[in-house]
């Protein structure tokens, strides 16, 4: 028997049928763009190829963090249903998505003290946020209680790493993450960083590589270096460039290792831009180098 309802946010890079055949509350965030407002539907209101046309042809994308209104539905119909909650969230280092559901809980908890009400902070996003989203389901389905989930979620975290490369130093500029003047030599000169995630949870730049086939081949390069569960897929996520997805999927498959491929949602592809490339997966430690 379900001993948890199981809330994540929509930052997973999974669709709408993940959430719903696994049985898992999504938080969802919004993004803006030209215009138009979206709570993150997973491509049903805004296709993603069409989000990543409008980013390429110069539309600003903004972002919202997810409202505590809908955690306080979610906690409260588990609660009155007698069953405790495990809360897995986006980033506390990149949104206050997480924050927002700690109060949502804080909240609840003063009406049904009985019940618990479990908040893990990920420290993780996109695909690596789905690693420990889906342990947690995996964990609750074989019965586990929301705190002994949330302790082995928390003991996982900070060996979930995250490798990021993007196409366009633009929009890591606009989100403060380079200077201006970086942004500019390095589109002219063709630098491509390579992007971590710390233990804090906050994007760090950590390499410059000139040339989009030697940044695809130093994230292949870390991943292999660096992965020691060789069972958990890597998650690959790509903003709109599947052949590039698909040859660093092949590349890493090669050497014995399971992938998986996902379009990067929109609400973290509104701060990388299109075709930025990531492989996410359990290793050694979050600094890749």
């Amino acid at each position: 028997m379900q001993k948890f309802v199981l809330v994540a946010n929509s930052t997973i890079d999974e669709t709408a049928a993940y959430y719903e055949t696994n049985d898992i509350k999504c938080a969802a965030l919004s993004f803006s763009i030209g215009g138009r407002v979206v709570k993150e539907d997973f491509g049903r209101t805004m296709p993603f190829k069409e989000f990543f046309a409008n980013l390429r042809a110069g539309h600003m994308s903004t972002t919202s963090q997810a409202q505590v209104g809908d955690y306080l539905t979610y906690f409260r119909d588990a609660c009155k249903a007698g069953l405790d909650v495990l809360y897995v969230g986006f980033s506390s280092g990149l949104s206050g998505s997480y924050d927002a559901g700690c109060m949502a809980a804080a909240e609840v908890r003063a009406e049904y003290p009985e019940r618990i009400i479990r908040c893990v902070d990920t420290l993780s996003a996109a695909g690596g946020e789905a690693i420990l989203v889906e342990k947690a389901r995996q964990l609750r389905d074989a019965g586990y209680t929301a705190d002994a989930a949330g302790d082995a979620i928390e003991a996982l975290r900070l060996h979930v790493i995250h490798l990021v490369t993007v196409d366009d130093l633009n929009h890591l500029w606009r989100g403060g993450r380079v200077s201006r003047s970086s942004a500019v030599i390095g589109g002219l000169i063709g630098i491509k960083p390579m992007i971590y995630v710390d233990d804090e949870g906050k994007l760090q730049v950590c390499g410059k590589i000139r040339g989009r086939k030697k940044a695809l081949h130093e994230l292949i390069q870390v991943t292999l270096e660096q992965i020691t569960d060789k069972e958990t897929p890597v998650r690959i996520s790509h903003g709109d460039c599947e052949e590039d997805a698909v040859y660093v999927a092949r590349q890493l498959e090669a050497h014995g290792l399971k992938t998986e491929i996902r379009m990067i949602d929109t609400v973290i592809g509104s701060h990388t831009g299109p075709g930025v490339m990531t492989a996410f997966f359990v290793g050694k430690k979050r600094v890749p180098f």
